[in-house]
C-alpha cells in the first residue's frame, strides 16, 4: 500500500496538469481555441502540462493536428514545463513524432508503450531506446497504461528503461499495490509519476515525483492546496485538501473527457466535443460541476 501522506513531508510533489484538446462543433481541431485554453491553464501555478496524452485525445489526432497541439503546448508552457506526448502504436511512428517534437524545441517528452498488440519486454525496451536516440538529449518518460495498451511492463524491469536513457515513468490504471512495486524497483534518480489523481498525496509521500492530473485542468485549487500542504509538511492541511481533491475527482467521474470539457466550458474556456464515441455528460452532473466551480470562484 502507498504511504499515508500525513506521515512524511514530501519534497517535490510535482503537479502536472493533463490538458484536454479543444475541437469545434464539426469535430475539427480548434487551433485558436487550443492556444487560448493552454494560455489560460499556463498562468496557474502548476509544475507542468502533459500535452496530447490520453486526456488530450491523442489517438484521435492526425499527425499534423498533433504537432499543432504540441507546438501550442510549448508556446504556452515553455520547454521546461511542457511534457509532450509522442507515443504511438509502433516504433517508427513514435520516432517520427519524437524528431518532429524536438525540432519544435521540446525538452521533455513522454511516449506510451506500443499498443493494441501486447508488446514483449524486449520490444518495449527497444522502442524506448529508439525514442531516446531520436530525442537528442531531451528527457523521455515512459507512459505505462496496461489497461489501454495491453502491454504489460514488469515492475522489476524499470532498470532496463533507465539503461537505455529513459528519465522516468508515468503510470496509469494501476492499483496502489502495483504503483508501490514500481516505486520499490525504481533505480536511484528515476522519476515515478502517476495518473491517479486521488492518490496524489500518498504517491509523493511514498517517494513518487508527483501527479499528472486531468482533473486539475478543471479544479486546480484543491490540488494546489494539497501540493502546498505536502511541501510544508502540514498534516492538517493535507487532510483537508485530500477531501477537496476526492470531491473534485468524483464530480468529473475520475477524469471523464465529457465531464472535463463541460467543466472547462462552464469557465468560459474552449473545449468543444469529444472526438471519440463516449458517454455524454448528464444535466445533473453538469449542474453539480457548476456548483463546485462557483464554490471555488467566490
Amino acid at each position: 500500500m502507498l504511504t499515508d501522506p500525513t506521515a512524511t513531508a514530501a519534497s517535490r510533489s510535482d503537479l502536472i496538469t493533463a490538458v484536454p484538446t479543444p475541437f469545434l462543433a464539426d469535430g475539427s481541431l480548434d487551433v485558436p481555441g487550443t492556444k487560448r485554453l493552454f494560455t489560460a491553464l499556463a498562468v496557474r501555478d502548476v509544475d507542468g502540462a502533459f500535452v496530447a496524452g490520453t486526456t488530450g485525445e491523442f489517438t484521435t489526432l492526425e499527425d499534423d493536428e498533433r504537432l499543432a497541439v504540441l507546438e501550442a503546448g510549448l508556446e504556452a508552457f515553455g520547454a521546461e514545463r511542457a511534457y509532450l506526448h509522442v507515443g504511438a502504436a509502433h516504433t517508427r511512428h513514435a520516432v517520427k513524432l519524437t524528431r518532429a517534437a524536438v525540432a519544435l524545441g521540446a525538452r521533455k517528452l513522454a511516449a506510451i508503450t506500443p499498443y493494441y498488440f501486447p508488446a514483449p519486454l524486449d520490444a518495449v525496451v527497444d522502442y524506448f531506446r529508439q525514442v531516446v536516440d531520436a530525442a537528442e538529449g531531451a528527457a523521455v518518460y515512459a507512459y505505462l497504461f496496461t489497461a489501454r495498451t495491453w502491454t504489460v511492463f514488469p515492475h522489476d524491469a524499470l532498470g532496463r528503461l533507465a539503461d537505455v536513457g529513459v528519465t522516468g515513468v508515468k503510470i496509469s490504471g494501476e492499483s496502489d499495490e502495483s504503483v508501490s512495486a514500481y516505486l520499490a524497483n525504481a533505480p536511484a534518480g528515476f522519476e515515478v509519476l502517476s495518473g491517479n489523481d486521488i492518490a496524489y498525496g500518498e504517491l509523493v509521500a511514498a517517494g513518487g515525483q508527483g501527479i499528472i492530473s486531468g482533473v486539475s485542468s478543471v479544479f486546480p485549487q484543491p490540488f494546489l492546496n494539497l501540493r502546498g500542504a505536502l511541501r510544508a509538511g502540514d498534516a492538517d492541511g493535507v487532510r483537508a485538501a485530500k477531501e477537496d481533491v476526492a470531491r473534485a475527482v468524483g464530480l468529473v467521474r475520475a477524469g471523464s473527457l465529457t465531464h472535463l470539457k463541460a467543466g472547462l466550458e462552464l469557465q468560459g474556456l474552449p473545449a468543444g466535443p469529444v472526438r471519440a464515441g463516449v458517454e455524454p455528460i448528464s444535466d445533473d452532473d453538469r449542474a453539480a460541476i457548476a456548483r463546485e466551480l462557483e464554490r471555488w470562484n467566490k
